[in-house]
């Protein structure tokens, strides 16, 4: 999921791959604090799936030059001929070095003293936020510092290290960057296809040699804070730096699958942003297949209309696991093309496992379907070509629209607390749901309303055990859930279903215990089911934001997690004229009048003045009240109608007239 490690205050990600698993190397930000970052120690935790990850060690400033610190800033970390080097910043003073012979240390000091500090030259000058980037040749160079201090210094400074890593092999020198549009500190260097990219918040650039000169070349737009570039079993990653609540000084860490043009440009993509690496959701509109997490080779492409694909020779195969909701003896549709004709089997588990399907695919680009013979549950399926084929993406077309309510994004009453189980859809499950007070609510999609069905895989031991059903507060009847064998979900867990009356569009659900019972009950999710529509909500955070660059530090819009929201994430921060969403893609049978509902809240006095725009034309100005505060519970809907075309449409919500506190956005409701 992302963030991938909750409410925790792990921050500024710099992930390698060592000993054939993923180490994140983080700044630690301590809870509590509203004012400013307290950071008393730095954190190294790991990961085989990127989705469950252990800490593996806590690494604390006394055991160094520097003695105890409340500012350790960010952390970097390096491999060379047997030893490990963790290097880390005390404050904006320096930067000190640390040996192990393990990823995650016990680390020793390297020095008794800083590598660098605002003693050494350039004197005066601070530096912090390393980054140690090593060089195919097994050259290894130290960047670190910011470009906000004044002339000549208003740059990163690059020096490279010694075969000893703990020492410079030259004096710092200036990074050269060219049309820098953002001056700020936090900087990364990785290299693909032989060019390097110097990378900071979201902003990244371009050189053909380490120390540049780098000439800007674009904004990704899914990062506001620390950030760096890993490559692990054949796919690109980017891990950020983000908001998580309840305050700014309360950071995280995200993940997200990253892809890049032929002319360079680097692509992240936002569902797989909002929703973590290395698992999926079979009621997804279309799983990109460049947003696999294991390939036999790295095989993405770029098309001739800018989008991509992924190429298979024979034999090869693409890993997707964790699919949710896969229903049982479910179809498959490929959009893909064959060079000549091709089968794809589909395994499960392994790359050897049980076959559950196959789809031929033909020379030409178009759906192709194929059947599986599979238990209804959550999958692990292996992709295997047995020619040479193209494929765009693929997805599990259903008679219903289903959405997923995750306890890890829903208001858990009290008592029901999160716990891990590996067949959940998170490796999670909400368990003590017996408990009186007990509870999970959130906001799912009910399409154009009417009669739906609630989804609930669980386990209970003990007893029988039963849950009261509210739809927008309205008490709906009361489901049961049988004692099962296990109190572990399994492979492919036991269903409850429960009729239900949605309205269109946003639905409130609230499933909840309200007395004692003897049993032991854990749900995972809740699939909220409805008649198929082509509208439906669209989350604000899965949006593209504008203009892309460091959140609300530097004044720009940013997504920050916020449990009860509908994708769990709210955009925040549109308060300055220009400021924007804009959601794509959004599909209707027909072309014809809608109602759009903006779910937003502000807190305040007085209206904020916003455009929207419908396929780039403007449609009118809307005038948002105050709604009592910023957050969840002070939700409002802002009401209108709209003309769409049929099949796709773009909307964006753009700031207009004055600056001020703006609002925030949670999603747009089409129907």
């Amino acid at each position: 999921m992302n963030p991938v490690i909750l409410r925790k205050g792990v921050c500024d990600p710099h992930i390698h791959v060592f000993e054939g698993k993923a180490y994140l190397y983080a700044t630690h930000d301590a809870p509590g604090y509203e004012n400013d970052f307290h950071m008393e120690d730095w954190q190294i935790w790991s990961s085989v799936n990127l989705i469950d990850w252990q800490l593996e060690s806590t690494v604390h400033p006394e055991d160094f030059y520097c003695g105890a610190l409340n500012q350790c800033w960010a952390v970097d970390a390096a491999y060379k001929n047997g030893t490990y080097y963790l290097y880390f910043s005390t404050g904006d003073w320096g930067v000190g070095v640390g040996v192990s012979s393990h990823p995650a240390g016990p680390f020793v000091d390297a020095r008794g003293e800083a590598l660098v500090d605002y003693r050494e030259y350039p004197v005066g000058i601070p530096k912090w936020d390393p980054c140690v980037f090593v060089d195919d040749d097994g050259s290894a160079y130290l960047i670190v510092g910011t470009c906000k201090q004044e002339k000549p210094w208003d740059c990163y400074l690059i020096a490279r290290l010694k075969d000893d890593m703990i020492h410079l092999a030259e004096p710092l020198r200036r990074l050269e960057y060219i049309g820098n549009p953002w001056p700020e500190d936090k900087a990364s260097i990785h290299k693909y296809g032989g060019k390097y990219y110097l990378t900071h918040s979201s902003y990244y650039a371009v050189a053909d040699q380490i120390y540049g000169p780098y000439r800007y070349a674009g904004n990704s737009g899914c990062n506001i804070d620390h950030g760096s570039f890993f490559s692990y079993r054949n796919q690109t990653y980017f891990a950020s730096g983000g908001m998580d609540n309840p305050n700014r000084y309360l950071r995280a860490s995200f993940l997200s699958p990253c892809h890049y043009r032929k002319n360079g440009e680097i692509v992240v993509d936002q569902k797989i942003m909002e929703y973590g690496c290395g698992q999926y959701d079979s009621t997804w509109k279309k799983i990109e297949a460049v947003c696999y997490f294991e390939a036999s080779r790295e095989c993405k492409k770029e098309d001739e209309n800018g989008k991509f694909l992924t190429e298979l020779w024979a034999g090869d195969c693409l890993h997707f696991p964790d699919i949710a909701n896969i229903e049982e003896n479910a179809e498959i549709q490929f959009m893909a093309a064959a060079k000549e004709k091709c089968m794809i089997l589909i395994h499960e588990d392994s790359p050897d496992g049980p076959i559950l399907g196959k789809c031929k695919i033909g020379n030409e680009k178009r759906l192709w379907n194929g059947q599986l013979e599979c238990g209804a549950g959550k999958k692990s399926l292996y992709l295997e070509a047995d020619s040479e084929v193209q494929i765009w993406w693929f997805s599990f077309p259903g008679e219903k629209k289903r959405h997923m309510i995750e306890p890890v994004f829903s208001l858990a009453g009290r008592g029901a607390s999160l716990a891990y189980d590996p067949d959940g859809s998170n490796h999670q499950v909400l368990r003590n749901m017996e408990l009186k007070g007990a509870a999970i609510e959130a906001l799912a999609d009910g399409g154009n309303g009417g009669n739906g069905m609630l989804s609930i895989p669980y386990c209970c031991t003990g007893a029988d055990t039963w849950l009261n059903v509210y739809v927008n507060g309205e008490f709906q009847g009361r489901m049961d859930f049988p004692v099962t064998p296990s109190l572990w979900l399994g492979r492919e867990p036991c269903i409850r279903k429960k009729e239900v009356v949605l309205a269109p569009g946003l639905n409130r659900i609230r499933i909840c215990s309200e007395e004692y019972q003897t049993g032991r009950l854990a749900i995972d999710h809740i699939l909220a089911e409805s008649e198929p529509t082509a509208c439906g909500v669209y989350a604000a955070a899965g949006g593209i934001l504008e203009p892309r660059g460091n959140g609300c530090w530097d004044g720009f819009p940013q997504r920050e997690t916020d449990t009860g929201a509908y994708s769990g994430r709210m955009v925040k921060y549109l308060e300055k004229p220009g400021d924007e969403i804009r959601i794509e893609d959004v599909a209707c049978n027909t072309y014809g009048e809608y109602t759009l509902e903006i779910h937003y809240c502000r807190g305040g006095k007085g209206e904020s003045a916003y455009q929207l725009l419908v396929n780039g034309e403007v449609n009118e100005t809307l005038y948002f009240k105050p709604t009592g505060g910023f957050s969840v519970k002070a939700m409002k809907m802002h009401s209108l109608k709209i003309q769409l075309n049929r099949k796709q449409n773009t909307i964006q919500l753009r700031k207009t007239q004055r600056q001020d506190t703006g609002i925030f956005v949670d999603a747009f409701i089409i129907y």
